[in-house]
């Protein structure tokens, strides 16, 4: 009798695994979000995605399709070959076996060489609450930016899926045609999901991304982790400003996660301090952004201003200490926008509903040169 149950349980537990392997296996395929574009640069984009089953996938724009790969989840492709300033439609298209999928169409242009007319958009600290992050990114499309910086802490915990899954939905209302350009946070843990679900450009450190530089337009865009290896990062940093800007840039902008003038709670970054802040204000970038201190305010030091941008969607900040630098501080839900030109930055801070906190204005000695 014993037996028989026994064989019974087995059969029962058999069939359930068939069942659940079949019902995997019927799963209805689907993106689940991207594509998500980053690194755009004249004659280049990435892509990456994300879908609910393993599958091949691919890029179409026009009527030809490129870097066919998978199967995976997540993938990253990199298209070359695009011209500057050029606008592109394309869709993605998965599959799986006999199932199939595909995004609607969407487009991006390519900066123009030298680009130096247009808008970007800033901010951080979006790692808690989907529905204030939402409200951010709502408000920030209605500024049309060519490329939005994100100072770090995209999610609460970098090495939970289900967090980046409340992330990329949102973004997903500028990300299909407008690239990311992020940093590292404390809470992004060092996760491989950050350089596996996100579209970075090549750098340095941990799997080749986790410090880089890139160009934009007119913009060269310095991107630091203030996590840990900050003085191989300013040895580096040091090398490279150093060099001539590239060919048609007028601008340098650093973005790294923890401040180093800042109101608290978190104190200022000993390690920028003592590795970064010399070469950045001895000339060497015109604009810097910052996190971790969840709320806005612009500090200025040796000529330069720092911008703290963590009004992104995390719990809110209240000042605790007197900072001797701070030039504007609101605890608020917001983004900094920055209007570039061939003379000037304008930096234009701004809460949910576009009502402006903060402006200033950066001009470099040789931009009309």
């Amino acid at each position: 009798m014993r037996r028989t149950n026994l064989r019974l349980l087995i059969f029962v537990w058999m069939a359930l695994l068939g069942l659940l392997s079949l019902s995997g296996a019927l799963a209805a395929l689907e993106i689940v979000w991207g594509p998500t574009l980053g690194d755009l640069t004249s004659n280049s984009v990435r892509l990456s995605w994300y879908t609910n089953v393993p599958a091949m996938g691919e890029v179409e724009i026009g009527d030809q399709a490129y870097a066919r790969g998978g199967p995976l989840q997540s993938q990253q492709v990199l298209l070359e070959g695009l011209q500057p300033g050029q606008t592109y439609r394309y869709l993605l298209r998965v599959d799986a076996g006999p199932q199939k999928a595909a995004s609607p169409w969407y487009e991006f242009t390519t900066p123009a060489v030298g680009l130096s007319d247009f808008d970007f958009c800033a901010y951080g600290d979006t790692r808690s609450n989907p529905a204030d992050h939402l409200q951010v990114v709502q408000a920030m499309v209605k500024c049309q930016p060519q490329f939005v910086l994100h100072t770090g802490d995209l999610v609460d915990d970098g090495t939970k899926l289900q967090d980046w899954k409340h992330f990329f939905p949102v973004i997903g209302l500028f990300a299909k045609s407008v690239p990311l350009y992020p940093c590292l946070g404390n809470h992004e843990n060092g996760a491989d999901l950050y350089f596996q679900l996100l579209p970075l450009p090549d750098g340095f450190g941990l799997r080749g991304h986790q410090w880089y530089t890139t160009v934009f337009g007119s913009c060269q865009i310095i991107s630091l982790d203030t996590d840990q290896d900050q003085a191989a990062q300013g040895d580096w940093l040091q090398k490279l400003l150093a060099q001539p800007r590239p060919e048609g840039v007028v601008w340098r902008i650093a973005m790294f996660h923890e401040p180093p003038y800042t109101s608290g709670p978190h104190p200022p970054n000993p390690g920028a301090l003592r590795y970064w802040c010399p070469l950045l204000e001895n000339g060497g970038v015109d604009l810097v952004f910052n996190g971790h201190n969840h709320y806005y305010e612009r500090s200025l030091h040796g000529g330069l201003n720092y911008l703290d941008v963590a009004g992104g969607g995390a719990p809110l900040y209240q000042a605790t200490f007197k900072n001797p630098y701070r030039q504007s501080y609101h605890s608020v839900l917001s983004f900094v926008k920055v209007h570039v030109t061939a003379q000037t930055l304008q930096v234009t801070a701004l809460d949910t509903k576009l009502n402006v906190l903060d402006t200033c204005t950066v001009t470099h000695p040789g931009a009309a040169s």
